[in-house]
């Protein structure tokens, strides 16, 4: 919810910040690696994509060797709030964090990657 009023003025929302995040660390990634890297269906992604390109964030570009596949770049629009997303990112770490030990972020972080993996593997039967 914080980060929705943060970015809200920024035409997007806390679900989307991920995509311009991954778009501009990937420029050109195929729209199905999206799919994969967020562990999502496709419909999430190509909502979240025509909203980000309505609001002049990304560009889709047809693949010249598979015309049903699409390239995602970022605009200048979308690298320029990159940083506005990392230090909201930041800010918002550091202050659920605040009161834990640097050996208690360690901790934290590594069971949440755990228990997140433990997820993934029972969602996909892998």
């Amino acid at each position: 919810m914080q980060l929705d009023k943060e970015f809200k003025n920024l035409g997007f929302n806390s679900s989307q910040h991920i995509y311009i995040l991954k778009i501009c660390e990937d420029p050109g990634i195929a729209q199905e690696d999206l799919l994969t890297a967020f562990n999502v269906n496709a419909s999430n992604v190509t909502r979240a994509l025509a909203h980000l390109e309505k609001e002049n964030y990304i560009v889709r570009v047809q693949n010249r060797d598979n015309r049903r596949c699409y390239n995602i770049y970022p605009t200048q629009r979308a690298k320029d709030v990159c940083p506005v997303i990392k230090d909201a990112l930041k800010r918002w770490n550091s202050k659920i964090l605040e009161d834990f030990t640097d050996e208690e972020k360690h901790l934290f972080l590594e069971f949440l990657t755990r228990a997140g993996n433990h997820m993934l593997d029972f969602v996909y039967h892998r």
